[in-house]
């Protein structure tokens, strides 16, 4: 018997429309269908083929971890570390310190030992020159990327990162993973309000972004030179019209600009200025440890910064790949994350050096920055920066 042309559900179909009577096979063509029903039946019979055609294609398709994704986790787990296993590296990009890079690092190898990991830094601009200039040469040397909160969408837009499902993102916070697989974010940290107990008390000092902008703070508040987690998360919670409103208030203020939020904390401790607007929470939690005289307040929105981990959309090492994004999602990563590096993770009931920033993300006033927002609105963010803050 020679096979069928037809997929299986569509024999079935063809079956079922002969015992109906609204088709027939034309004479010595065994191959041949003709209908009863007109051209119409002819062409819908056509377009259901067609359709089962780009199935089995789309299916052929997938990539071995898509496919891994249906199977039990106990099976999938084992699955990975089989493929792992003949894969033996993986190659990250990141733009967070080298330091904290390989504590995570170091963290995956002591569970995984036969897979090396291979770790480019840079800032976040180098990081993307990087894999943009190997994507457009065909050259798919990345397995990871963390590039910033801004990189998501050019990345997904240029056909660089694919969807990855963890299953570790069932344990973290709602706003601090992407529905659709695009994206999870390794830590955050709140951008809060600073001030210097020496020179401002605590009762007086700002408690909103609102405050900022009262005249007795004229020339006394430091703010860097690219506020853009602020303008961002402003602009996500306020909209356009107020974000701009209170930007070019602010700026009637006359703030005293530097060049590095790590920078602006160190000032503020020194006592350059009593108020340092939009700075780190982790850092100033990091100073105030080591006896700055610096305190800081929680503004309305509490706007937490976002750092997605991003799968390439060619990995060399998938299966590696996905055992390290799992792994920096996981319990004992994102202990790595909360204590010993001192970032806030957003895994629920995670360790953390800083138990009052977990607790925020509870709060009412909680604001996770929108990686795809951030990605639109990013030019115009730093746009009005330059005419507002730094054109004075």
């Amino acid at each position: 018997m020679k096979p069928s042309p037809y997929p299986r559900d569509l024999r079935e179909f063809i079956v079922r429309l002969e015992k109906a009577g609204r088709l027939h096979r034309v004479a010595g063509h065994g191959r041949g269908l003709r209908s009863k029903g007109g051209p119409m039946l002819s062409t819908l019979l056509t377009l259901f083929g067609w359709l089962f055609f780009l199935a089995a294609s789309l299916h052929a398709q997938e990539s071995p971890i898509e496919k891994l994704r249906r199977l039990p986790p106990k099976e999938r787990e084992t699955r990975l570390i089989e493929g792992a296993k003949r894969e033996g590296e993986v190659m990250w990009y990141g733009n967070w310190e080298r330091d904290e890079l390989d504590q995570l690092a170091r963290s995956f190898k002591k569970k995984y030992p036969f897979i090396n990991v291979s770790i480019f830094r840079g800032g976040s601009g180098k990081v993307e020159d990087k894999v943009v200039i190997e994507y457009r040469a065909g050259r798919y040397l990345v397995d990871i990327l963390i590039a910033g909160t801004g990189k998501m969408l050019p990345f997904r837009e240029r056909g660089i990162i694919a969807p990855y499902f963890s299953p570790e993102t069932a344990n973290m916070h709602p706003a601090l993973y992407d529905k659709e697989g695009w994206w999870a974010s390794l830590a955050s940290s709140p951008v809060v309000i600073g001030f210097n107990t020496e020179r401002l008390p605590a009762q007086e000092a700002p408690k909103d972004w609102p405050d900022l902008l009262e005249p007795k703070w004229k020339g006394k508040i430091g703010l860097d030179t690219e506020p853009d987690v602020m303008v961002t998360g402003l602009l996500q919670a306020w909209g356009e019209e107020r974000t701009l409103k209170f930007m070019r208030a602010l700026a009637q203020n006359q703030p005293q600009i530097r060049n590095g939020h790590t920078l602006l904390v160190q000032l503020l401790a020194a006592g350059e200025f009593p108020i340092a607007a939009e700075i780190y929470g982790y850092r100033v939690a990091q100073f105030i440890a080591k006896g700055a005289p610096i305190r800081m307040v929680y503004p309305k929105p509490t706007i937490f910064t976002t750092s997605p981990i991003l799968m390439a959309k060619h990995p060399p090492h998938p299966y590696a790949a996905a055992l390290l994004y799992d792994s920096l999602l996981s319990e004992e990563g994102q202990n790595v994350v909360g204590m010993d590096i001192g970032r806030v993770s957003g895994r629920k009931q995670a360790k953390s050096r800083n138990p009052e920033f977990a607790k925020l993300q509870e709060s009412d006033h909680f604001l996770a920055l929108d990686p795809g927002l951030v990605g639109r609105r990013t030019r115009d963010a730093q746009r009005w920066i330059k005419e507002i803050f730094l054109k004075r």
